[in-house]
């Protein structure tokens, strides 16, 4: 089965799903992705939030992927990425790639 996702997406590698609604009518849907703890990211730097950062611009600076925000959310436990660059003076871990720091036993 070819992925659905870019390698690049959150979603890579999440399996989709489908439900059969009474009428039966079928839905697909995105399964249930697992955010990482955040003990299992090791470090690749830090970013500290200065007044406008967004988090697609310090992904885009720091990891070289814009779309690739979703790494530093998880690494520093955002659930909103909206609200991942602030508040000002905040340290941001960036992370390395999970597929380099995690050894599977978190």
């Amino acid at each position: 089965m070819s992925d659905t996702f870019p390698m690049n997406s959150r979603y890579y590698g999440v399996a989709l799903r489908t439900r059969t609604g009474e009428d039966g009518s079928v839905e697909t849907f995105v399964g249930r992705r697992i955010i990482p703890a955040m003990e299992r990211y090791g470090v690749a730097g830090r970013h500290r939030a200065i007044a406008g950062d967004r988090i697609d611009r310090i992904a885009a600076e720091t990891i070289g992927d814009a779309e690739q925000y979703w790494k530093i959310c998880d690494a520093n436990g955002d659930a909103d990425p909206a609200e991942a660059a602030g508040p000002p003076g905040r340290l941001l871990v960036i992370p390395l790639p999970l597929e380099i720091t995690d050894n599977g036993d978190a």
